[in-house]
């Protein structure tokens, strides 16, 4: 069974192979630089556990994706809890990141943004932290949370964007032409 290409995938095509392009001239560029490339530095208190980095240091040349605010899958398996419907935000965020060969351990920057559960009458910051532990256990992003009002989508709890970042350029994969 052949897969349909909508506006969106035929865009997203177009831009992986200019990408591609692109990424090779990166490569070329950096190998004369020497082989002794950056890589992505996270930093956080050594007496702190919580599981976030206090910052993240992208070297230049690193391939960076921006993912626009997503909320949990439009099913009714992706839960009616901040837990269940982070967890379904996470994994449209992980699917987002596959497009480009990336997952959640190359996001160094998040923003999740939480409105009030009803259930409760404020947000489930534990509820989040639950389905965040459940994705991250190590390579934790800079990450803020932020309590709101409401979300474009009335039966959203949560909605998060984040920033990817790598500079592997040799383990890049792309997506078949």
């Amino acid at each position: 069974m052949s897969r349909v290409l909508l506006p969106a995938d035929m865009l997203r095509r177009v831009w992986c192979q200019s990408c591609q392009i692109g990424l090779f001239a990166v490569g070329v560029a950096g190998s004369v630089q020497g082989a002794s490339a950056q890589t992505v530095q996270r930093y956080s208190d050594p007496k702190d556990n919580f599981p976030i980095s206090a910052a993240v240091q992208v070297p230049a040349g690193a391939e960076t994706v921006y993912v626009s605010g997503l909320g949990p899958a439009p099913d009714r398996a992706s839960g009616t809890t901040t837990a269940e419907q982070t967890r379904s935000a996470l994994d449209q965020i992980s699917g987002a990141l596959g497009h480009f060969g990336m997952t959640l351990q190359d996001v160094v920057q998040m923003h999740v943004y939480l409105v009030a559960d009803p259930r409760l009458g404020h947000m489930d910051f534990d509820g989040m932290m639950q389905a965040y532990r459940s994705r991250f256990s190590s390579g934790f992003p800079a990450r803020t949370v932020i309590e709101v009002p409401h979300l474009t989508n009335p039966h959203w709890l949560v909605e998060i964007d984040v920033v990817a970042a790598r500079n592997d350029l040799d383990k890049k994969r792309f997506l078949a032409k």
